[in-house]
């Protein structure tokens, strides 16, 4: 049951809940990565995503395109100069199919962002060690919290508009600039 991996968000009464995806190369499931997704999926308003390294794998990559085809506004924040060329290479191969789909990308300038973290509607936050990467959800050992409340989301939110000010959007029509 999938119950057994993800709360529902209603569930939460009082307090806050924290749950904790591991996953590694010794994992059966790969945890982080599922967790991620399901929050992404579940969402129908908002997703903000920050991550240095963003070379997601199909799944993820489905996921966001799907939420920002269905309405869902999705910004993800984004280093605008890579520490690695390779890597800064293999991110912008995947920005077009999500420009395409309405996602929105930003290119931190602000110095390298490092920070990982997803909020989900207001309502959902996962920080962690987890790039959003092949590596990340499937070689490397990793840890995310899952954090069930709205106060800690909003104020995820409030850092996530206050990293915005250092970012330049990326223009869906200008091709030049993300290919």
């Amino acid at each position: 049951s999938s119950d057994l991996f993800y709360a529902k968000c209603d569930d939460v009464k009082d307090g806050t809940l924290v749950q904790i995806a591991s996953s590694g190369p010794d994992s059966t499931e790969p945890s982080i990565m599922f967790s991620v997704i399901e929050a992404i999926s579940l969402a129908k308003e908002e997703v903000l995503i920050t991550t240095p390294y963003f070379i997601p794998g199909d799944s993820i990559m489905d996921a966001l395109r799907i939420a920002a085809l269905g309405g869902v506004k999705v910004k993800l924040l984004v280093p605008g100069k890579c520490d690695s060329r390779v890597v800064n290479a293999a991110s912008k191969a995947n920005y077009n199919p999500l420009l395409q789909a309405g996602v929105e990308i930003y290119l931190y300038n602000k110095g390298f962002v490092h920070a990982k973290t997803l909020v989900a509607d207001g309502r959902l936050s996962v920080i962690g060690t987890a790039n959003m990467d092949h590596r990340s959800f499937e070689l490397n050992f990793e840890v995310n919290a899952i954090i069930y409340d709205e106060s800690f989301s909003k104020k995820m939110r409030k850092v996530f508009a206050e990293d915005l000010k250092y970012a330049t959007r990326l223009d869906p029509k200008d091709r030049k600039a993300h290919v």
